[in-house]
């Protein structure tokens, strides 16, 4: 069922990220995300044939692939994939109309955007409108423009939009399945939060997205602050750089550093990181990062 046909059906249903609007809505899972529709609209046949419907629609589009690299970020094998230390996953959520679906050959798309990125290691649908790129990025990658300017030329090619979601860079271990989930909910939250953005960054979003899912308890922010923590002194360089709005000068003088020893420190810091902290998204990042350690917990 598409979605006009739900909503022709259903013109009270609110289709969201979040899984839940409360007691007062009938919420089922919906195209990887939810439909909301009010208790008092439906019957219980209705309820009955609308969880028979969805429910094995929903399951029929999350069957996971066989695909190493697929099986253990959802959390279906325990075997780390070897050939990588470290990694970024870079999402991705097509959209296109629905009559379109027959006719959209996914190895052909994947193959197309695989040969601008030349970082893809492995790369496969997660059902029929979204995926992942494994990336294999020693140093911290960023999107640039050129790329930018690929995909609005293959999004023309297509026939589509597509949104991506550029990923910290972890390490390939056993937490990456558990990091991999909250970046998927981080996207899937980006709907909201940055609408009309193609493309999109945990710095991009971050102050919004965590203070709204009550960061300091969120495993993405926690792992970024081990992450931070590991790098000598970062605490008084992230303070000094946000006190001054990102101004090198002014931050050197309150460090009573040379301004050249503090873009090494920063520069190290990125290596470390990936966060750029003359970027204001990457050093409002790592500011909340720092920030939530010392916050204190609410229950």
């Amino acid at each position: 069922m598409n979605q006009n046909e739900l909503q022709q059906l259903f013109p009270e249903a609110k289709i969201t990220s979040a899984a839940s609007l409360g007691p007062a809505y009938f919420s089922l899972p919906y195209q990887n995300r939810w439909v909301h529709i009010p208790e008092h609209t439906l019957s219980g046949r209705e309820k009955a044939l609308l969880k028979q419907l969805l429910l094995n629609e929903a399951k029929t589009t999350s069957e996971i692939p066989k695909n190493p690299w697929a099986q253990f970020l959802l959390g279906q094998t325990t075997d780390i994939p070897t050939g990588l230390a470290q990694t970024q996953l870079l999402q991705f959520r097509l959209s296109y109309r629905e009559e379109d679906a027959g006719s959209f050959d996914q190895t052909l798309w994947l193959d197309a955007f695989s040969q601008t990125l030349p970082l893809v290691r492995e790369c496969f649908f997660l059902n029929g409108k979204s995926g992942v790129f494994i990336l294999d990025s020693p140093e911290p990658y960023c999107i640039d423009e050129e790329l930018a300017a690929v995909l609005d030329i293959l999004d023309d090619d297509f026939s589509l939009r597509t949104d991506l979601y550029l990923g910290q860079r972890w390490p390939v271990d056993a937490r990456l399945p558990l990091l991999f989930e909250e970046e998927r909910k981080i996207f899937a939250a980006s709907r909201t939060i940055a609408k009309g953005s193609k493309i999109i960054t945990l710095a991009a979003i971050a102050l919004p997205y965590f203070i709204s899912e009550s960061g300091n308890q969120n495993p993405v922010l926690q792992a970024l602050q081990t992450t931070i923590g590991s790098v000598d002194g970062t605490h008084e360089l992230i303070t000094a750089m946000w006190r001054n709005q990102g101004n090198l000068s002014k931050a050197a003088a309150d460090l009573y550093l040379h301004r050249n020893t503090l873009q090494y420190r920063i520069d190290r810091f990125f290596d470390a990181t990936g966060l750029a902290l003359k970027s204001m998204d990457d050093l409002a990042l790592a500011y909340l990062a720092i920030a939530a350690v010392t916050a204190p917990h609410t229950n």
